[in-house]
């Protein structure tokens, strides 16, 4: 407790009787608020979609649960990030919520029962009613008030965030946090080395059972710490010194579950931007909007609008705290300043206007979240900034209990004597808005299936692709499938996706086509599973099982399969020109971003060189280089409050100016990538880091190799090629034409301009997001001028202010 404060300690033996009956009226609060679960634990699997983020969370705790029981080990290893999607990537599980703490909380059930579904129910009705409990343990100690608390339980376990979130099974793992700041408060009070131990091992395993509420969470303890010593007086060496163990204690549990996180972030340069996260970030009207389903205000449309009339819906705008905790948050903030409560006040109140701002993301107080962006661990993987409004709800709910006690001391006039009765109101109207029943929910997916049986029995190891490959949630009933034969798949649904994941989309849909056939033969994939026959299927796709649903093929490669499949190849590009400079050369463009509201504004500097390598020696870094290509991308200041970036893109080239390495060096904001491809043109593959090989035709060349290529055609009026081009692990088909010469205005003047216009496809047949046009000079240089892009999010204009050729 902080000195000075009311609140009186009871008796211990006083103190777990309240606690149990506290206990037992939230665990009746969550069988009410999640009705009809308790009816149908098994059957139904409580979220408002099946395939999506529920079954993806359902997969998570599935892969943890049997990782455990066959491979206890695993915990230790870390191996059970390498879980099974996305076939051949590694540390998977680490692309989203890894759940290891909550599967650990349900094991027990899991070996009892081997009912997934039921150990999902049971964490969505756990985190509800540990919410409850945890929050009443930190107000009633803070507060001294047990009706207080019983109201800021139930305002922290069942509000309408829970509900909204309901697709987000690791965003109902809030049951820490409420300890967490018990044992800070206990801290600040006495500051015991146990207690900031306690402090340091909540915070982390919070951090461990949601990595959101981790960094959440970790700043509000950090600003409830400076404001409780501010106001308290407190901040003392000894002190400072207890925080420094807390966080040495909260470092040392979290590094484990941490480090696989940090090695796909470097790996894949996972990371959100500004522009990102002001997508999802909440605005002050979020604060008035509920679920549809709920019963006081959803349901009767009065804090309900129409989403078509508002920029933004959704379960992320939905943070109505509720009328009575709100109205209470206030009147205690209001009571308890002016009492010997003050240092919680501040705090809380600190807690609940620092979640506020930052939930409101970038478009916020944008030095703030631009500064925690580009310094805080983790703070750059937040998507959705509107998930802050939880600290709202966080510091309101000890205030409102802070209202409790003063309505229920005992004081003059007719309202406050009847406090008692007016407190039992209020709770009662509390728990009537927070309802949000009947809780929605779909069949349980089938927890074995005919396919699933049968890959299980099949002998040998052997990865499996299902069919459709979708690009998004559509995979993650085939991850739930997998869970019975823990084979790798080649399909998976997460918060992120490997670089090479979209490439295969395109290309293996294709199946049986030759092109499919060698791209699972060069990922060393060995089972498809259809949900029909495969029409022209045949040697080497054996088809092995027909089952309800599916037919099972297996890849069986023999020398007699390659000869009758060659990989196939689109015919060659026409060989390479004459290059248009003699040693090297510089064109520096000025990037406009081009929108209906203004001519344009500057949004950045881009700058393409190529030079030719030493003959003798060529490159110390690629073998047979003969050229060096490279760009260099920069975002002007006031971009960079949206989106900061400072890339460089390098190519080698051989003397036909085929790539040989390309490197991707990304440096945007906190995301930080350096991607190497190497190119084999004898094998006809690539590989993008440790990545599988992915199919390379003939003449294939990456987006820049293929630009200065382009400018050694023979361009004029009416050409027209085909070019094969592999960018960010997808394959195109480009169609370059050359269109009419007309007069454009670079640099001020106006001057005669060759029009190209590239047209991309990707392999899966469907066209690049990107629309480009091309001006060059007339003469045998094809410098260009000026090029117009339209990248679907935005246009852009790239016009040329220097050039310098030797």
């Amino acid at each position: 407790m902080v000195p000075g404060e009311r609140a009186a300690v009871a008796a211990p033996g006083r103190a777990r009787a309240d606690l149990a009956s506290a206990a037992l009226l939230y665990l009746a609060a969550t069988v009410a608020a999640t009705w009809p679960l308790a009816t149908a634990p098994f059957t139904r699997l409580f979220a408002p979609i099946g395939a999506g983020d529920p079954y993806l969370n359902l997969w998570i705790l599935g892969w943890d649960l049997g990782t455990i029981s066959r491979d206890p080990l695993a915990l230790l290893t870390l191996r059970i990030f390498d879980a099974n999607i996305f076939f051949p990537a590694a540390g998977t599980l680490a692309y989203s919520d890894h759940l290891i703490l909550p599967a650990l909380l349900v094991w027990p059930l899991w070996a009892a029962t081997g009912n997934l579904v039921l150990c999902y129910n049971t964490l969505l009705f756990v985190s509800w009613w540990g919410g409850a409990i945890s929050m009443y343990l930190f107000a009633r100690e803070v507060t001294g008030s047990r009706a207080g608390a019983v109201l800021a339980g139930l305002a922290w376990g069942f509000w309408p965030f829970r509900p909204a979130h309901l697709l987000h099974l690791q965003l109902q793992a809030l049951y820490f946090l409420p300890l967490a700041f018990l044992f800070l408060h206990r801290v600040v009070a006495a500051r015991r080395r146990r207690d900031a131990v306690a402090l340091g091992v909540l915070a982390a395993l919070q951090a461990i059972a949601s990595v959101y509420w981790g960094v959440v969470g970790a700043i509000g303890l950090g600003v409830a710490a400076v404001t409780l010593a501010a106001i308290g007086g407190r901040w003392r060496a000894l002190m400072a010194r207890r925080f420094a163990l807390a966080a040495l204690v909260g470092a040392v549990l979290l590094a484990p579950f941490a480090w696989p996180y940090w090695q796909a972030q470097r790996r894949e340069g996972f990371s959100r931007n500004l522009y990102e996260a002001a997508q999802h970030a909440a605005t002050p009207a979020s604060y008035l909007r509920v679920p549809p389903g709920n019963n006081a205000w959803g349901t009767t449309g009065l804090l309900r609008p129409d989403p078509a009339a508002t920029s933004r819906s959704g379960p992320e705008q939905e943070l109505f705290p509720g009328l009575v905790l709100a109205t209470l948050g206030l009147l205690g903030a209001w009571r308890g300043w002016k009492s010997d409560a003050r240092p919680l006040v501040g705090a809380m109140a600190a807690v609940a206007v620092t979640g506020f701002v930052l939930s409101l993301g970038p478009e916020g107080v944008r030095p703030l979240y631009a500064f925690l962006h580009g310094t805080l661990f983790g703070f750059d993987a937040i998507r959705a900034p509107a998930r802050f409004g939880v600290l709202v709800a966080f510091g309101l709910a000890p205030l409102a209990a802070l209202a409790i006690r003063e309505l229920r001391a005992p004081r003059g006039g007719t309202f406050f004597s009847r406090g008692p009765l007016v407190a039992t109101i209020l709770i009662v109207l509390a728990g009537f808005e927070y309802l949000n029943v009947p809780l929605p929910s779909v069949p349980a997916p089938a927890a074995s299936t005919p396919t699933g049986q049968w890959l299980a029995r099949a002998e040998g190891p052997g990865a499996v692709l299902y069919l459709p490959l979708d690009h998004d949630a559509g995979n993650t009933p085939a991850m739930l499938q997998s869970l019975e034969h823990r084979r790798p798949i080649v399909n998976g649904y997460s918060g992120q996706r490997p670089s090479f994941f979209m490439g295969l989309v395109d290309v293996l849909n294709k199946l049986p086509s030759a092109e499919a056939l060698w791209a699972l033969r060069d990922l060393g994939v060995r089972f498809v599973v259809s949900p029909g026959p495969l029409e022209g299927s045949g040697e080497p796709l054996r088809e092995r099982a027909r089952v309800p649903g599916a037919v099972i093929y297996e890849l069986h490669w023999t020398p007699e399969a390659e000869a009758a499949v060659p990989r196939p190849d689109p015919p060659p590009p026409p060989a390479p020109g004459p290059l248009p400079f003699t040693a090297s050369e510089r064109a520096s463009f000025e990037v406009t971003w081009l929108s209906a509201a203004s001519l344009g504004l500057p949004a950045g500097e881009a700058t393409i060189t190529a030079a030719r390598l030493d003959a003798g020696t060529g490159s110390p870094r690629v073998a047979g280089a003969a050229l060096h290509l490279a760009i260099e991308l920069r975002t002007a200041p006031w971009v960079s409050r949206f989106f900061e970036a400072h890339d460089r893109l390098e190519t080698w080239v051989n003397a036909d100016l085929l790539p040989l390495r390309h490197e991707q060096h990304l440096r945007e904001g906190r995301r930080v990538v350096d991607r190497t491809t190497v190119f084999d043109h004898a094998a006809r593959t690539l590989r993008t880091g440790d990545g599988p090989p992915i199919g390379l035709p003939t003449g294939a060349r990456d987006g820049l190799a293929a630009f200065l290529y382009a400018r050694t055609q023979p361009l004029r009026p009416g050409f027209s090629a085909d070019l094969p081009v592999v960018e960010g692990g997808r394959r195109y088909a480009v169609a370059l034409a050359a269109a009419d010469v007309e007069t454009i205005e670079v640099g001020g003047r106006r001057t005669e301009a060759l029009k190209l216009t590239p047209r991309m496809i990707a392999a899966g047949g469907r066209q690049k997001n990107l629309s480009v046009t091309m001006y060059t000079t007339t003469d045998a240089r094809r410098v260009p001028l000026l090029i117009l892009v339209d990248a679907g999010f935005g246009s852009f204009r790239l016009e040329l202010t220097d050039y310098e050729a030797r």
